[in-house]
Order: C-alpha cells, then sequence, then structure tokens
C-alpha cells in the first residue's frame, strides 16, 4: 500500500473514461457516455441509488452490500487497485480507526500517512494487499457516515469504477458488458 501523486493516474483515468467533476464538498468521479457499458447500483430503502431506468440496481442490506463489494474486488483485484476518497484521506481515516486497529499492516501503514490526510492523492493496493483492502472496505462501511466518507475504487486493469458510500448505496460503471456480467456474479442471485 502506497500513496502515488494524482498525476500518475490520471492517463490512467483518461484511457478507461473516467471523468472527475468536483462537487461543493466532494469530488465525483463517473464514467464518461462513450465508454459506459453497464451501470449497476446496490442499495435499499435506507439509501436509495436514484439512477433511472438505464441502472440495473439490487436492493440488500449493508452486510450484503459489503460481501458484494468484497466478491466484486475479488473478481476485480487481480494486480493492482488504486482508491481515492470523495473529499479528503483524513474522513475516511478517522472512519475506520478503531476497526482497523487489529490490522497491523494498516497501522504500519497509518502511521506514516499523516502527511497525506489532507490530500485526495490516490491510494495504490497491491495485490498482496486485498486483506488490508477488504478489512478497510468493511470498517468504512460499517464505522462511515455519508458521502463525505465514501470511496472510489479501480483497478488498474480493467474499465470498472465502484463508488463506495458507507452504509450505500454502493455504484459501479463498467466499460464492457463482459466485465458487468462477470462482477455482477458477486451480488446477483
Amino acid at each position: 500500500m502506497e500513496f502515488i501523486p494524482e498525476q500518475e493516474v490520471i492517463e490512467l483515468m483518461n484511457d478507461m473514461g473516467i471523468v472527475k467533476a468536483a462537487a461543493e464538498d466532494c469530488s465525483q468521479l463517473s464514467m464518461s457516455a462513450d465508454c459506459l457499458s453497464a451501470k449497476h447500483c446496490l442499495c435499499n430503502d435506507d439509501t436509495p441509488c436514484n439512477e433511472g431506468e438505464d441502472t440495473f440496481c439490487k436492493d440488500m442490506s449493508t452486510d450484503e452490500m459489503i460481501q458484494a463489494i468484497i466478491g466484486s474486488i475479488h473478481k476485480l483485484h487481480g494486480g493492482q487497485t488504486i482508491m481515492t476518497p470523495a473529499t479528503k484521506w483524513r474522513s475516511v481515516f478517522d472512519a475506520v480507526a478503531f476497526s482497523m486497529a487489529g490490522d497491523e499492516s494498516w497501522q504500519e501503514f497509518d502511521a506514516t500517512a499523516t502527511v497525506r490526510l489532507n490530500t485526495q492523492d490516490p491510494l495504490l493496493f497491491e495485490s498482496s494487499d486485498e486483506h488490508t483492502l477488504n478489512g478497510l472496505i468493511t470498517a468504512l462501511m460499517n464505522d462511515g457516515e455519508g458521502e463525505e466518507q465514501g470511496v472510489f475504487i479501480f483497478p488498474t486493469g480493467a474499465p470498472v469504477l465502484v463508488h463506495i458510500v458507507p452504509g450505500g448505496p454502493v455504484k459501479f460503471w463498467f466499460g464492457t458488458q463482459a466485465l458487468a456480467d462477470e462482477v455482477s456474479e458477486a451480488y446477483v442471485s
């Protein structure tokens, strides 16, 4: 796990059609219409997605969402995965501090991350970091509060973007229908 400068992922984002829009307090990433093949959303009555007819929506509890996200990441995380916060890292680190206290690799990383907490620099997870990535997502979904503590995830080797908001909704943008079909096996039953 390491922070990387945003400039290093801009070309990758452009290649995958990931666009960034600055909202009032949060950054919003999405996939441009010319690169988008399918859009999915995991939501429930407490956290509706409000996406419209062109989005496949699946209603599920927060625990089911967590399992679906982890299953999806397992299918996508073949090499490197990039995570970026909707606001600043500080809000994410604050949300997961208690739950991630027992994860030794996270604690080592957390101790060195203080200089990046007021940035939105991308965080790169290697294939060996999947356990920590899963723990971080679980902690964020359970302990986070609202969109400002949300994160965006995309693998370096596949045109997919995932927006995780604590408690939901969780949104997926796919660059190919085949990839959407493969990943959705983690949450379509």
